[in-house]
């Protein structure tokens, strides 16, 4: 008779701890998450943040917060407090906490950004339970936390070597760009070589740092990268896998941060898909500055190898525009006859047009890595 009374309390402490847990588990429980950084680029390690506040009397024994992500986000080492189950696309990101009354707990975890992209993570659920483990209850959570994370850049000699010698034959310079004309654009840091005629001493005296005057240039400071979104070759049956995709953009923004950097004008055209812009083809002109390659690398962010308009038309386009005296690159993965014919028409019309096959970058790279001569 003990033995059932006391089973009989134990059953009615259970059942109320539980409607306890129940009723108030998730009240006055907040939940944000977000990353140290808005932007990154591929191959950076950023931090995710979580913070949970319990601004309430009532402990709870566990609470799991549980989400998908993209794969492409990776974090590091599983611990007792967190769980990862990564998959080809996704991973699903699971932290357990355990709370006090009234406790605040911030908690970090690193990720490193493999791939470019736009990563958002809007909802997430949180589950809880009681003091005999079980499941107490769930809520869904708005959390609008993202990233956006920009291709690697590369340095100038990293630069696969059609790309370097593009550029310094297409402006005609041994450095990244020749400044002949008399018309000043602004001053840039003194670099060897540099006439003194050309220090600006006003601005010399404000920064502290000597600075010269920069000049236009004859030849044309404009670099467009045209980058083709197409990565298969029906005539030949050849096809590029999706990572080299992921190369050629890098190469795009590279050439295009490169120029910006010597003090040119550095233009952007795609014919791919890009999300959440409509543009066919998506052209940024070109410009000047930090602010350019910034716009550069956001719409770089969305870039899909999905063609939109096929290069044979759009190279048809330029031509119709009569584009003359720009420095063109075409990165693309082949390049059929008709584009051939395409190519040589823009460059009797006077523009420099270089063709950068990646079939044959990705041979040569293959060949220089196994020491085939």
């Amino acid at each position: 008779m003990p033995i059932i009374k006391l089973l009989v309390v134990a059953a009615v402490l259970a059942m109320v701890q539980r409607m306890l847990f129940s009723w108030l588990g998730l009240r006055k429980i907040r939940y944000e998450r977000k990353f140290s950084v808005a932007r990154a680029f591929a191959g950076d390690k950023i931090w995710m943040e979580e913070r949970l506040v319990n601004a309430k009397w009532l402990p709870l024994p566990w609470l799991r917060a549980e989400t998908q992500m993209p794969a492409a986000l990776r974090f590091g080492k599983e611990a007792s407090d967190l769980a990862v189950s990564v998959g080809q696309t996704l991973q699903n990101h699971a932290s357990l906490f355990t709370l006090g009354p009234y406790t605040k707990l911030v908690r970090r975890h690193e990720v490193t950004c493999l791939q470019r992209g736009r990563y958002r993570i809007q909802t997430l659920t949180i589950t809880h339970g009681d003091l005999l483990g079980m499941t107490s209850g769930a809520l869904q959570v708005e959390s609008d936390c993202a990233v956006a994370v920009y291709p690697r850049l590369l340095g100038a000699r990293e630069l696969p070597r059609a790309a370097r010698e593009w550029m310094q034959s297409a402006l005609s310079s041994p450095d990244a760009f020749r400044e002949d004309h008399y018309h000043t654009a602004g001053v840039r840091a003194y670099r060897g070589g540099d006439a003194m005629k050309q220090v600006n001493w006003n601005a010399t005296a404000k920064s502290g740092e000597l600075l010269v005057n920069r000049r236009e240039t004859m030849v044309g400071g404009d670099v467009t990268v045209l980058l083709n979104a197409e990565l298969a070759d029906a005539s030949t049956n050849r096809r590029l896998p999706s990572e080299q995709f992921e190369e050629a953009v890098s190469i795009a923004a590279s050439v295009a941060k490169q120029t910006l950097d010597g003090g040119g004008r550095a233009g952007l055209i795609f014919n791919g898909r890009v999300r959440g812009d409509e543009s066919v083809p998506l052209r940024i002109e070109p410009a000047r500055g930090r602010s350019q390659l910034y716009a550069i690398l956001e719409a770089t962010t969305g870039f899909e190898p999905v063609v939109r308009l096929e290069l044979g038309y759009l190279l048809g386009q330029l031509i119709q525009e009569r584009m003359r005296g720009a420095n063109l690159m075409l990165v693309t993965a082949f390049l059929t006859p008709k584009q051939e014919q395409a190519v040589r028409q823009l460059r009797q019309a006077g523009n420099r047009v270089e063709v950068m096959l990646l079939y044959k970058e990705r041979q040569t790279s293959s060949q220089a890595a196994g020491g085939t001569p």
